[in-house]
């Protein structure tokens, strides 16, 4: 991604004038009344040139009210002789297509996720010196976001720099739980003290099938583990024989073995279950997805508690999830996009974007405890549970889609009883491996 730079200079050149005469055993008064004073002549500083700068909005990972929000409105404000146009991921406007055109732009905005498809276009620069040189200070940032941008790199490369973060939450609806007087999950708790809760609200009542937790996607349980899905190397899935991912298909196997959990072969209420349904007593979300159906749960009773996590990884949460700024290598403007950083990452924007709900990329204490001030839904709501956690080093490799499409899969299998977990494990690495020698043309 780009940065921007503007240096302004001070008002004070007329008081620097008569500090001079001064110094030299004059007075600009007496000089003046005596005539030999030259005439006051005041400098006034060159207004930065006007310049444009562009960003690729990959996949639209930020909406245009955010985009308004906590970019174009602050930049307008702090760098008026800055342009800021954002390019949108569509048809036609692809990374791969502006890349053949030769008209990609300053910045890429993406997730550390989406992060390889950028690196693997060959767009990267290290950023590393023109931060130093125009004053980013990345001490400022949470240890953890600025660790997985130079995990991308393999001498402490910074291709980038983090935005927001996006942090794991359970939210559980307490109407729920006060129908079947059941007391609420509370903070720091283990999959299987949640598994044990949820059977108690799992059962139908006037016609409707409450579900007390559904575990939601196998990839953000996994992901509190860092697991990686592949061996680059040597191009095969790491998934079978595998303790780490034995465990977690246990873990979904015993939530969906619940008495009343799989309904006419339904296992996945997920997030509409919970938002829209009202039948999903717990599930495991995203900050953004809390803030995303806030009017939804302007119309509901709940709260939110920490992410839970298995007993040895208590306090542990889901793998670093930011969405950052990058300079490409076609850029004209780093310089200038690097005040675009300062200006967006400073304590007054970042705090912004807490009270609003998006967690916040630095250390400042007091930004995080802003968190969910300025929206009305989260008054009164366990908010600070969000950083009961602390985000954990993802594993991402380029073969992560491919096998997390089978991982993903298996979890029909096991829900339906279609599979046990011996099996479910074995045909994911079978099909994964298949389908990567495939890939790499094996």
């Amino acid at each position: 991604m780009k940065a921007l730079h503007m240096n302004k200079l001070g008002p004070a050149l007329a008081l620097m004038a008569v500090a001079a005469l001064a110094g030299c055993g004059g007075s600009a008064q007496t000089d003046a009344k005596q005539g030999t004073a030259p005439e006051q002549k005041t400098e006034t500083a060159k207004p930065p040139e006007p310049v444009k700068v562009t960003m690729y909005n990959h996949f639209n990972n930020i909406s245009d009210d955010r985009l308004q929000q906590f970019i174009i409105g602050p930049l307008k404000q702090k760098l008026p002789h800055v342009t800021f146009e954002v390019v949108k991921h569509d048809k036609g406007t692809t990374i791969e297509e502006l890349v053949a055109a030769k008209s990609f732009t300053d910045f890429y905005y993406g997730s550390n996720v989406g992060f390889p498809t950028y690196m693997n276009l060959q767009l990267q620069q290290d950023m590393n010196d023109v931060i130093k040189k125009n004053g980013l200070d990345l001490s400022r940032f949470d240890a953890p976001y600025v660790d997985a941008i130079k995990s991308f790199g393999e001498k402490g490369e910074m291709y980038g720099v983090p935005f927001s973060a996006n942090m794991g939450v359970m939210l559980y609806n307490k109407a729920i739980f006060d129908k079947f007087a059941v007391p609420y999950p509370k903070d720091g708790m283990t999959w299987d003290e949640v598994i044990e809760l949820g059977k108690k609200v799992t059962r139908p009542d006037g016609g409707v099938n409450y579900i007390g937790f559904d575990p939601g996607p196998i990839s953000n349980v996994a992901s509190s583990l860092s697991l990686p899905y592949a061996d680059v190397k040597t191009g095969k899935a790491l998934i079978n024989n595998n303790e780490s991912w034995r465990k977690i298909y246990d873990m979904f196997k015993a939530a969906y073995e619940i008495p009343g959990f799989v309904n006419a072969g339904k296992y996945d209420y997920g997030a509409n279950g919970f938002f829209k349904d009202k039948n999903v007593a717990m599930l495991p979300v995203w900050a953004l997805q809390v803030v995303n159906n806030k009017a939804e749960l302007a119309k509901m009773e709940w709260d939110m508690v920490s992410l839970p996590n298995f007993k040895e990884q208590l306090g542990k949460g889901r793998s670093v999830d930011i969405h950052m700024l990058a300079i490409s290598n076609v850029s004209k403007n780093r310089d200038v996009g690097v005040e675009v950083l300062k200006v967006i990452t400073s304590d007054e924007v970042q705090k912004m974007m807490s009270e609003f709900g998006t967690p916040s990329v630095l250390k400042n204490e007091d930004i995080k405890k802003a968190y969910g001030s300025k929206l009305p839904e989260f008054q009164g709501k366990n908010v600070q549970a969000i950083f009961k956690t602390k985000p954990v080093q993802p594993a991402i490799t380029k073969y992560d889609g491919t096998v997390g499409f089978y991982v993903e899969a298996a979890r029909k299998d096991i829900a339906t009883g279609a599979m046990d977990v011996n099996t479910a494990l074995r045909t994911v690495q079978e099909k994964s491996d298949a389908k990567l020698a495939e890939l790499q043309g094996k």
